[in-house]
């Protein structure tokens, strides 16, 4: 589903969510820290509603006071030091916040405000000394130079996105003995799969290397999944294992999941630590008139073909696309004088 664009602070008012049973389900998860250095929450791309659970949880001090870094897969490691400045409360010209997000091999998809929002929150924390310590932001993806990238082979270094979203955790949380919210796409978040020939998720890196480290957890998408697990009323959050959705298909966790699907695959213990449901996936997208800055654009073509080139995914026709709404939008919103066409 998607929706229209508009400022997230507003969606966080237009989309209630019980406070009471948002503070419990916060609540248990914040108790894996107990046991577990880092808490990855694998999310489903462009989620409404997953982001603003997210939002309460980076909100609460029972949980955010727990964290000494939240890592994120939308952010360049590269641009470390800019994530340092911006959320410590220094002040950065809009291009450079958004290079931190724009700057990886994933050209589209973290345009989205929710992803500019976690950004904010934690720049927020911050600044009103919500804990008696800094909170950081950790970027966790490849260290990507695109002025450096020409051709495909000059991308293939950063294809391995999971082990480079791995590496960050084990150099800025591990290695300095803290504890992290690691946020990355659902994909990311499992300990198992089925076939593992694209190599290891970013959680079995983890779990490898420091194994019982990690909890990860993911959502239940499909409201007729969450009623066949007895996940109770939005938001609802279950511990994987010694409950009954340990042994329950991994599938229900799939946004198509019907009651008529078939078991099998993988179960969800074998795969995940924990599941949440909170109701809903409704899709946020940003304004395509932001595709109307000729120099993102022309930049945002070069970097599609370098993708389309090296793996196949064309997405210069979808650039090209988002162009032409964000200049039909741009036209509604300012219609020519009467008699001028």
């Amino acid at each position: 589903m998607r929706t229209a664009t508009f400022a997230f602070a507003a969606l966080l008012v237009s989309t209630p969510i019980h406070a009471t049973l948002s503070s419990d389900a916060i609540s248990a998860i914040a108790r894996q820290f107990d046991s577990h250095s880092v808490i990855q929450f694998g999310e489903l791309h462009r989620s409404l509603q997953i982001h603003s659970f997210i939002q309460q949880m980076l909100r609460d001090p029972r949980f955010v006071c727990r964290v000494d870094d939240v890592v994120v897969e939308f952010g360049n490691s590269r641009l470390q030091k800019l994530a340092d400045i911006y959320t410590s409360g220094g002040t950065l010209r809009e291009q450079q916040i958004a290079s931190m997000y724009r700057e990886t091999s994933v050209p589209l998809t973290w345009n989205t405000p929710v992803y500019r929002a976690v950004y904010d929150t934690v720049r927020d924390i911050n600044r009103e000394h919500l804990c008696r310590h800094p909170v950081r932001l950790v970027l966790a993806d490849a260290p990507l130079d695109w002025s450096k990238v020409k051709i495909a082979k000059d991308l293939e270094p950063f294809v391995d996105r999971d082990t480079a979203m791995a590496d960050t955790v084990e150099r800025e949380v591990m290695a300095k003995h803290r504890h992290a919210f690691l946020i990355t796409g659902e994909f990311h978040a499992e300990k198992k799969t089925i076939d593992e020939a694209d190599g290891l998720r970013t959680a079995q890196i983890i779990e490898k290397r420091h194994p019982g480290s990690l909890f990860s957890f993911v959502t239940v998408p499909a409201p007729a999944a969450a009623a066949a697990l007895h996940m109770g009323p939005a938001p609802s959050f279950k511990t994987a294992h010694g409950s009954e959705v340990e042994h329950a298909s991994f599938a229900m966790t799939k946004e198509n999941w019907t009651t008529h699907d078939k078991a099998g695959g993988l179960p969800i213990g074998d795969v995940v630590d924990g599941l949440l449901y909170v109701g809903g996936n409704a899709s946020l997208f940003p304004s395509p008139e932001i595709y109307l800055d000729r120099a993102y654009a022309s930049e945002l073509r070069r970097r599609a073909a370098v993708v389309r080139d090296m793996s196949g995914q064309d997405f210069v026709a979808v650039v090209d696309d988002l162009i032409k709404e964000g200049r039909d939008q741009a036209a509604l919103a300012n219609p020519p004088p009467p008699g001028k066409h």
